[in-house]
């Protein structure tokens, strides 16, 4: 994963839902891909379904983020083989995601380009609309 600030903020923000950290707790993406929660880890999608679950649904906030559809984004993971109840799964979830939170995952991609050691500043996350 390349560490863009996208892909720290959507990883960030994947974890969150995923193992259900609340939003007073500090969760931070290294640029190295590396987590920091309590300990540091790092999420492995080819040997945990839970880290899949979180590296899917990451990469499927970004690409809305983008300006892909919902029902796009649905297609793509029913195509990409992982099964319609789980592409079902993270659509309904997406959906239900208030502009608020959006706006606010906005903010840390801003967070994150910040950081001066990430050096890709060229975005189009912040271009789509929820």
């Amino acid at each position: 994963m390349q560490a863009t600030p996208e892909n720290r903020a959507c990883l960030e923000w994947a974890c969150r839902v995923v193992y259900g950290i609340d939003a007073d707790s500090e969760i931070y993406a290294r640029r190295d891909g590396a987590l920091v929660l309590d300990d540091l880890f790092r999420i492995d999608p080819a040997n945990s379904p839970t880290d899949a679950s979180i590296a899917a649904l990451a990469q499927m906030m970004k690409l809305h983020l983008g300006g892909a559809s919902f029902g796009e984004l649905r297609g793509d993971l029913i195509g990409s083989g992982v099964g319609e109840q789980f592409a079902n799964r993270v659509h309904d979830h997406l959906v239900d995601v208030l502009d608020v939170e959006w706006a606010a995952l906005r903010g840390r991609i801003r967070w994150y380009r910040d950081d001066t050691a990430c050096t890709d500043s060229a975005s189009t996350a912040e271009q789509g609309d929820t």
